[in-house]
């Protein structure tokens, strides 16, 4: 593990709750701007901790950013947030966006470790 502040960098990255701000725009605006942001941020996330081998991180912020979203989604029910995603819960549909950025995370700690082996075959090769 290199610079364990990235990694909790990385963690505190997560802790913003990109799902629920992403349904948050969608029931305000209707837009699906929100849902690019959590794909860029979750992303970005995912590389920077694979990048600096902070792997667990990246995986214990993915547990924590869902259940801070739920808990957030829980305090806006109150004003209609949980019927506008029918036929699925506010909770349900976070449960499955968190699951669908898996995929886009995956694959950027496969660029990532793919960009770490070939730095490391330079090195080998000059050396």
């Amino acid at each position: 593990m290199k610079k364990w502040w990235i990694g909790l960098a990385v963690l505190a990255g997560y802790c913003i709750p990109f799902v629920y701000l992403a349904l948050l725009e969608d029931f305000k605006t209707g837009t699906l701007l929100g849902y690019l942001l959590l794909l860029v941020g979750f992303t970005v996330l995912a590389f920077t901790g694979q990048r600096w081998g902070h792997l667990l991180f990246v995986m214990a912020g993915n547990v924590l950013s869902y259940f801070i979203s739920v808990y957030f989604a829980g305090q806006t029910d109150a004003y209609g947030f949980d019927g506008y995603f029918k036929p699925l819960t506010a909770e349900q549909l976070i449960l499955l966006v968190s699951l669908l950025m898996l995929i886009p995370q995956l694959i950027a700690i496969v660029v990532a470790m793919s960009l770490e082996a070939k730095k490391r075959m330079k090195e080998q090769i000059k050396e």
